[in-house]
Order: C-alpha cells, then sequence, then structure tokens
C-alpha cells in the first residue's frame, strides 16, 4: 500500500496510518480505494476485534488534495465516469463502518471536509486538545457527500450539523466534545495513545456481544440513512457544474 500503513501491535488489534499529501495529510482517491480494500482485509481477519486509525502529526486529514485531476480538473470527464470515480467516497466510508471490529479515529491537528466524513463513519473518535473540525464543503460550492450527512447529524443533532456544515464553522477539540462529536480529549500528541488506551478497555468486553451492540447502535442510530444520502453523489456531479464550484476551485489553484 502506498497510502495507507497497516501494523498489527497485537492480533486483536490493528493500527492504520493515513499516509497522504502535504503536510496536511491530504486524501487521494488512490488512498480510499485502498482504505475499501483494507476494510474487506480486516473484515476477513476473524483474531481482530479493534482498529485504531491516525493520521500524521499535524493533521487526521484536511480533506481531499483539490489539486487531483479528478477535482481541479473535473470537465476532462463524462457524468458517468464522474459517478464513478466519486463512488469510492461513499463506499469506503460504508466498509469501515460496515467493520465487526470496533473502530476509533486518533485525531491530531485538522480533520477537515474528508478527514471528518470518513472518522465520522468510524465508531470512536479521541482528539488531542489542538485539533480542529471542518466541514467547508458549501464555501467551494460543493455539497457534504460520502453519504455523511446523516452521520454527523446523528452525532451533533441538526442544529449543530447545520452550523458545522451550512455555515463551515471551525471547531476546536473542547467543543466537538461538548457536541458530541468527538468522545475523548487528550494533550496534544498523545491522540494515538489515548486511542491506544480506549482499545484496550474495549478488548476486555466480551466479544460477541461487543460486535452485536456496535452494530444493533448504528442500526439504531441511522436507519434511515442510505434513505436520505444515496443520491448525494449525484448531488456532487451537478455541483461540479456551477460557476461557484470552478470559481472556488480556480481560486484555490491560483493560491499555489
Amino acid at each position: 500500500m502506498e497510502h495507507l500503513a497497516l501494523e498489527r501491535p497485537e492480533p486483536a488489534l490493528a493500527v492504520v496510518r493515513l499516509i497522504g499529501a502535504g503536510r496536511v495529510n491530504l486524501m487521494s482517491y488512490a488512498m480510499l480505494e485502498e482504505l475499501w480494500r483494507t476494510a474487506h482485509v480486516l473484515q476477513a481477519d476473524r483474531e481482530l476485534r479493534v482498529v485504531v486509525v491516525t493520521g500524521s502529526a499535524a493533521a487526521f486529514s484536511a480533506g481531499m488534495n483539490l489539486r487531483q485531476a479528478e477535482v481541479s480538473s473535473f470537465e476532462q470527464f463524462g457524468v458517468e465516469q464522474r459517478l464513478q470515480i466519486h463512488a469510492v467516497g461513499a463506499r469506503a466510508c460504508k466498509a469501515w463502518e460496515d467493520l465487526d471490529a470496533v473502530t476509533i479515529a486518533a485525531v491530531e491537528g485538522h480533520c477537515i471536509g474528508g478527514g471528518i466524513a470518513f472518522a465520522a463513519a468510524l465508531d470512536f473518535r479521541v482528539a488531542s486538545s489542538a485539533a480542529t473540525f471542518s466541514a467547508p464543503e458549501l464555501r467551494h460550492g460543493m455539497n457534504m457527500s460520502w453519504q455523511s450527512l446523516p452521520r454527523l447529524v446523528a452525532l451533533v443533532g441538526p442544529a449543530r450539523a447545520r452550523r458545522l456544515i451550512m455555515l463551515a464553522e471551525t471547531i476546536g477539540a473542547q467543543e466537538a466534545l461538548e457536541w458530541g462529536l468527538i468522545d475523548r480529549q487528550c494533550g496534544p500528541g498523545e491522540a494515538l495513545e489515548a486511542a491506544r488506551v480506549l482499545a484496550d478497555s474495549l478488548m476486555t468486553m466480551p466479544q460477541a456481544p461487543l460486535r452485536m451492540t456496535k452494530h444493533a447502535v448504528n442500526q439504531s442510530a441511522g436507519p434511515l440513512n442510505h434513505a436520505v444520502s444515496y443520491m448525494d453523489l449525484e448531488q456532487y456531479v451537478l455541483s461540479q457544474s456551477t460557476d461557484a464550484h470552478r470559481a472556488s476551485i480556480d481560486a484555490f489553484l491560483r493560491r499555489g
């Protein structure tokens, strides 16, 4: 794998590190493909019980790399091609959400856009006090996709989801904890260690009821998630055709 690193500190525990572009650990479509494939590998591992996902010291991930041709030069792809390309985000998130193993995001620094969408698909989120969270898609003329909107609403409620997504507010770790976006806060540089402590607690629980409870909670929190968000892929491709999206991407690219 080029965009992920997988470690197995012990048979029941896996640690996956996102290896993205630049200082803020930007995601790519290749990374999303690896996340999707890795989820299937992990699901087949009968010994695995907990998976911790982390990023770099500076960022869990600041979202998708807008310089990728699939984003910056999207006009070169037809509508059917774009639907195929962009579908991988939702597939990757769903594959991780459906894992039998309990999943924990260990967040340092920025957790933005695609980063927050992926983190919301995991079961727990542990964050450094220096972490920041935001969903700036609307500022770039895009909708919040990857079927992440109902997950965020389930975590923070509709009023705060409006602030996070419709107003593109940036919140710190303490506010994220108060909102319910994260489950635990720790000192800077300690997110992975804190996630490992949480993982140890989870691994003391009987495996079968833990797995059943995880899936029951997910189903209780989002029984209509797919019904209300299955179309966000088509909405994203439609949003790409707007002047606001093209202007925002061009302004980003001009920043060098």
